[in-house]
This record gives structure tokens, sequence and C-alpha cells, in this order.
């Protein structure tokens, strides 16, 4: 039998955690060292041309390898599960439309289309500037930075004006991978329906970089026995780092304890789980 701790952790279950566009990490927040503090097993896999730090590379070469660590990781563990966030939970669901061996996927603010708020009006004339060869452009990251915190987006702020890398990525984004990333958008709306992972979707309903329409989209179409599904009214796009950041580690705890069970109802969904301390951070 496989060792499991208190709250339903197998030591034969791993999660591969997809960061955001150009982003390096950090806009996980503290999601790797809750799960691994609380039994789960992680991994973030370095993913060239869609990380910071790499020439952008086409949206295939990036699936391809993260298709490369799920079959890395299954000749040690038994269930692979998938996280993501913002374009890492895009990334996530396009892997398990090509996958039949992807047990549970976690998706905080996925984007299937730029319709937020803060969106720029003049954006989509970005994509057409590509089209007709103009690519010597990068996008700049603006205010709020997909943090409704205050005290975390003058932190941002401040390390954008150093051209540092912070909690939401890269301050600039090259023409390369925006363009990449509309033809993910456009791959995974095209083949949500071949998605039959139980799914946990949680999404801020006032989200600056995508509307609720994504969200709503993806749980229409997929085919999951299980949709969990959490929308906070306090934060922006980077749920995992803003103020109900407690609730979404919660929540992905609750979810991969208790995915295996299928359907449960809000009643065993939540039984014997009581919310979980997080290391003190000061924002």
């Amino acid at each position: 039998m496989p060792h499991r701790n208190e709250i339903g952790a197998t030591s034969d279950s791993i999660t591969i955690l997809l960061p955001g566009l150009n982003g390096g990490g950090l806009e996980l927040g503290q999601l790797p060292s809750f799960l691994s503090t609380n039994g789960f097993n992680t991994v973030v896999p370095e993913i060239k041309g869609y990380l910071y730090g790499s020439p952008a590379d086409n949206y295939e070469e990036w699936l391809s390898q993260v298709h490369n660590c799920v079959d890395e990781h299954k000749l040690q563990y038994k269930t692979i599960n998938l996280a993501g966030i913002s374009m890492g939970a895009t990334f996530a669901l396009a892997i398990a439309t090509q996958r039949s061996d992807i047990s549970s996927i976690a998706l905080y603010s996925p984007v299937l289309r730029y319709d937020g708020w803060s969106v720029p009006w003049y954006r989509f004339l970005l994509n057409i500037a590509y089209s007709l060869g103009i690519r010597n452009w990068e996008y700049s990251e603006r205010e709020p930075f997909g943090i409704k915190n205050l005290e975390l987006r003058r932190r941002i702020r401040d390390k954008f004006k150093s051209h540092e890398l912070s909690e939401v990525g890269a301050p600039l984004i090259t023409a390369r991978h925006l363009y990449e990333a509309n033809k993910l958008m456009a791959y995974t709306t095209k083949n949500l329906n071949l998605i039959n992972s139980r799914l946990l979707l949680i999404q801020s309903v006032e989200d600056d970089t995508c509307s609720v329409w994504s969200a709503e989209k993806i749980l229409s179409k997929v085919k999951s026995d299980l949709r969990r599904t959490i929308w906070l009214g306090n934060s922006y796009h980077i749920v995992t780092i803003d103020n109900e950041r407690e609730i979404v580690l919660n929540e992905t705890l609750r979810f991969l304890a208790r995915a295996k069970g299928g359907n449960l109802g809000i009643d065993n969904y939540y039984l014997d789980m009581s919310p979980k301390a997080l290391r003190t951070r000061t924002l």
C-alpha cells in the first residue's frame, strides 16, 4: 500500500505546477511549499521558450516539453496532476486535451482570451501588427499588474522600475510570446470537450486580465465528472498571491486530497478538512 498522510496525499502522486507566460515561478506564490509541507509531491518544470530568460519558441514545443515531464514522472508516480496560473492554467488544459492520464487539474485564472477590464483597447492591434510582419516590439505590463493588494502592487511596481522579475512575471512580454500564447488559447478553446480530468477552477470576478467568460467557457465544455468552482471577490488576476491566497491554497489542498473520490457533493467534499496554516508572509 502507498504511504498516505493525514489529509489523503499519497506518495505515488505528483502535481506538475505551471507558471504564467514569461514568468519565473514566483507567481505561484506559496503553492509549491504549501503543498509540499502538507505531504504532496510537486515539480515546476523548466520550459524553454515559455518561461522568462529564454527566447520565445512555438507553443507546440512548450507542450512537448511538458509532455516529456509527464512521461518522465510516470516512471515513478502512479497519479499525475497539473496546476497552473494564468496562461499556465491554459497550458494545463491544453496538455489534458492530448492525454488521458492526467488525473486532476487545478486552474487559477485560466485565460482563453485577454478581455479583462485593464487590458488596453488597442491590444488587438498588436496581433494585427505581428501578422503584418511588425514583430520587434514588447508589451509592457501595467497597473494593477493583476494584483488588488496595494502594498504588494507597490513592491511589484518598484521591481518593474528596476526591470526585475516579479511575483507577476517579467515587466515586458515579447511579441512572439504573445503570438504563441494566442495560438495556445485558440487551440485550447477548440478542444475543451476532450478534457475528462477532474477539475478545480478558481476565478476572481474582478479579474483585470480576463473576464469570467474564460472560466464559464471551460466549465460548459469540459467533460470532467468533478468540476469544483471557487469564485473570488477580493482579488484580481494573480489569485495565488493576492488577498485571497489562503483560500486558493486550502481549496487546492482539499481538491487534491478529495479528487480520487469523484463527484462527492458539498458535504463530503469538506469532510474532516480544516484550513491549514500558512507561512507568515509580509505583503
